[in-house]
């Protein structure tokens, strides 16, 4: 069933289009760099590209994470799919690991051209680019996409929609965390800032988690609501 599913990513055209578009968002970010033309030596020459694959790719993974399980939602295929493998939670498992290859196959394509972006823009502008650090950087971009891509996963699987999925993993990423993170002495625990932390950690910036309580804050999110998703889908029937 894996193989049918590693398929589906290959010849639908949602990862393809999503790919494409945050290439192509980290293209345009790099040429306004070009048009804009800062003074030689500034840092803008990558930390722009940076910026844009941070956002896009996040926000990409998400989307993925979601249209992973929210596809057969939306196109009303879930009993079909559950006919061809009726142990729902060998599906969901199934389904998972397919979203997690997706999004890490994505983010991992997106950032290595940000990377190359990046480092011909500190060419241009001759810019003193730390190749190292940007790439620590990036990989804690990885790590935040491919937690927020399984927590959109749980969240389409417990909502029984694609959109729904899509639109509550947003809600509570720019709205909801944020206002959460707020909250002294609670807010630190958010899904958003437990997987920043990580993030942090990762690239050497100043975290507001240690490393392990935030690994265990993200994992406890991300178990949450994925557990809820599969027992809401095995208790219910499929329509």
């Amino acid at each position: 069933m894996l193989r049918a599913e590693l398929l589906k990513i290959r010849s639908l055209p949602t990862p393809r289009n999503t790919t494409l578009i945050v290439l192509a968002t980290i293209l345009i970010a790099s040429v306004v760099v070009l048009i804009v033309s800062p003074e030689q030596g500034n840092d803008a020459y990558f930390r722009l590209p940076e910026a844009a694959s941070h956002i896009t790719v996040t926000i990409g993974a998400m989307v993925l994470g979601a249209w992973m399980i929210g596809l057969e939602f939306a196109s009303k295929t879930i009993r079909l799919v559950a006919t061809v493998q009726p142990n729902r939670l060998r599906f969901v498992f199934i389904k998972l690991v397919a979203a997690k290859l997706l999004v890490i196959a994505f983010a991992v394509l997106c950032l290595s051209f940000a990377f190359a972006a990046a480092a011909l823009l500190s060419s241009i502008g001759s810019t003193t680019f730390d190749g190292g650090q940007v790439f620590k950087q990036m990989l804690g971009t990885l790590v935040i996409a491919l937690l927020w891509g399984i927590f959109a996963f749980g969240l389409t699987l417990l909502l029984r929609s694609y959109t729904g999925g899509i639109v509550g993993t947003l809600v509570l990423a720019l709205g909801l965390d944020p206002i959460l993170q707020i909250i002294p002495s609670v807010g630190k625990y958010s899904f958003g800032s437990a997987s920043e932390s990580i993030s942090n950690w990762i690239s050497g910036d100043p975290t507001s988690l240690g490393i392990w309580i935030a690994v265990l804050a993200s994992l406890a999110w991300v178990l949450a609501i994925n557990a809820l998703g599969c027992l809401r889908f095995v208790a219910r029937d499929l329509k």
